[in-house]
């Protein structure tokens, strides 16, 4: 029985991810374990409260600090650069004792992760009032490059006709992670990149068309499902690319297309999907993954 309870104990303790003598239980995860080359590397950070005290973080104030911190490294146990020191992602943040609070950040925004490699990551918490640094047990995440099938270099619209007229690269991306394989686009230039998505499954010989139209839009029509098809628009808004629309199909009356036959970029032999009939917007979502 007294073996029992200590491996009760024991699990206990694995699953808030602290030491014996921590007084905040911490429990880092992330969103994927496999991301592409510059996609956001998203984290979700769970905080627990056991010191039996209100604790503060970040200010100026003595009485008000306490810092959120990452200790990252690569495969080879190189330390990984933080971009910014001075970050302190738990600011302005008062935890009362007993509960808990979830955050949610984008980790490579923070340090530079754009190599190729498998990165362990830590999350530490100091504060002056706790005796010791806590730590949450490490995870892995890789960042992988894809394979390039397609790439367009398109031109943005600029605001003046005497300004010099910036390219960006549009890349359509086969890439593999843990689940499979999938398609994915990424826009960028020499010295950014202003956006990363997830587009959908690579489904054998169904290629993704890929078309630009005159307002430097970009159109993508991909096969998600047996005889379901996605057609989403991105445009450059401000300093980053969103998507702007995202519409299902499914065939009718042929292949779907997208044609300029008419003068402008459509899908062509498809009809718009329904929802709930046609297709499960939770199971043919892409997941999109702006940077």
């Amino acid at each position: 029985m007294a073996y029992r309870k200590l491996l009760v104990i024991a699990g206990a303790m694995m699953l808030l991810g602290v030491g014996a003598h921590a007084q905040l239980g911490m429990k880092l995860e992330s969103e994927q374990n496999c991301y592409l080359r510059y996609e956001r590397v998203k984290l979700r950070l769970t905080v627990r409260n056991y010191s039996g005290n209100t604790l503060v973080f970040g200010g100026a104030d003595a009485t008000e600090r306490g810092k959120l911190t990452f200790v990252i490294r690569r495969q080879s146990g190189q330390m990984v650069k933080c971009l910014d020191p001075s970050a302190n992602p738990m600011e302005d943040i008062i935890l009362a004792p007993g509960l808990n609070r979830q955050l949610v950040l984008d980790i490579n925004t923070l340090f530079d992760m754009q190599r190729p490699d498998v990165y362990k990551i830590e999350a530490h918490i100091e504060h002056h009032r706790l005796p010791h640094v806590c730590a949450s047990e490490p995870i892995l995440v890789e960042v992988k490059e894809g394979n390039v099938l397609k790439e367009k270099v398109i031109g943005l619209p600029m605001k003046k006709e005497t300004d010099q007229i910036r390219n960006v690269k549009v890349k359509l991306i086969q890439f593999t992670d843990s689940v499979g394989s999938m398609w994915c686009l990424r826009v960028e230039d020499d010295e950014l990149v202003y956006g990363v998505f997830r587009l959908g499954p690579f489904m054998g010989s169904s290629v993704p068309q890929m078309d630009v139209d005159g307002s430097s839009a970009i159109h993508i029509l991909i096969q998600v499902g047996p005889h379901l098809y996605s057609y989403s628009v991105y445009s450059m808004i401000g300093e980053i690319v969103k998507l702007r629309q995202q519409v299902y199909y499914v065939a009718d009356g042929g292949y779907p297309q997208l044609s300029r036959a008419s003068g402008y970029l459509k899908v062509e032999h498809a009809r718009v999907a329904q929802q709930g009939k046609d297709y499960n917007l939770k199971e043919t979502a892409p997941q999109n993954n702006n940077q």
